[in-house]
C-alpha cells in the first residue's frame, strides 16, 4: 500500500474518533440510544425520544400532557354499503392543562365479523387546551362484484398520535 494512501485511511480514522468522540462513557458513540422517555423541570414536561447524546426530540409543553386515545372519542359511525362510502364523527378534546395540540391518525371499519375492510384518516390541528373540536372523517372503499359488501359496520381508533405545542 502506498504511504498515501496508509496517510488518508489515517485522517479517516482520526475524523471518525473526532465526531462520535470515542471515549468511555455513556455519551456518545454507538450502542447508547435511548427511546420514549420524559423529563421535567421547572413545571415544564417534555415529552418524546432521546438521542444518545441526550437531547430530546419534539416540543416542550406546559404542564401535563394526556394521550391521544384518551382525547378522541367515535360519536357515529356510518357505511353506506350502497355508495362505498364510510364515515365517522369524531369529537377530539385536547385534556392537557395547557398549550395546544394537533391530532393525526386513522378510524378503521369493521364488518359483522370483526374483519377491517376500510379506514379513514384523522388530522386535527391546533385544538386548544381544554377544548373540544367535532370532527368528521370519511372514505370510500372498493365494491366487491359478487356483491358481498358489509350492510353495517363498526367503528375503532386505529394508530393515533398528538404532537403537543
Amino acid at each position: 500500500m502506498k504511504f498515501r494512501h496508509v496517510r488518508a485511511v489515517a485522517a479517516c480514522a482520526l475524523v471518525v474518533v473526532a465526531l462520535t468522540g470515542a471515549r468511555h462513557s455513556h455519551g456518545g458513540g454507538c450502542g447508547s440510544s435511548h427511546s420514549s422517555s420524559s423529563s421535567s423541570s421547572g413545571g415544564y414536561s417534555s415529552s418524546g425520544s432521546t438521542t444518545s447524546s441526550g437531547s430530546t426530540v419534539g416540543s416542550p409543553t406546559a404542564g401535563p400532557t394526556t394521550p391521544a386515545e384518551s382525547d378522541i372519542r367515535i360519536t357515529d359511525c356510518q357505511v353506506d354499503s350502497a355508495a362505498g362510502t364510510l364515515s365517522a364523527k369524531l369529537s377530539v378534546t385536547n385534556n392537557n392543562s395547557q398549550g395546544s395540540a394537533h391530532y393525526n391518525g386513522t378510524v378503521q371499519f369493521t364488518d359483522e365479523a370483526g374483519a377491517v375492510f376500510g379506514s379513514a384518516r384523522i388530522s386535527v390541528a391546533a385544538v386548544p387546551a381544554g377544548t373540544t373540536r367535532p370532527v368528521t372523517v370519511s372514505d370510500t372503499f372498493l365494491k366487491s362484484p359478487n356483491g358481498n359488501d358489509p350492510k353495517s359496520g363498526k367503528c375503532k381508533l386505529g394508530q393515533v398520535w398528538k404532537d403537543n405545542s
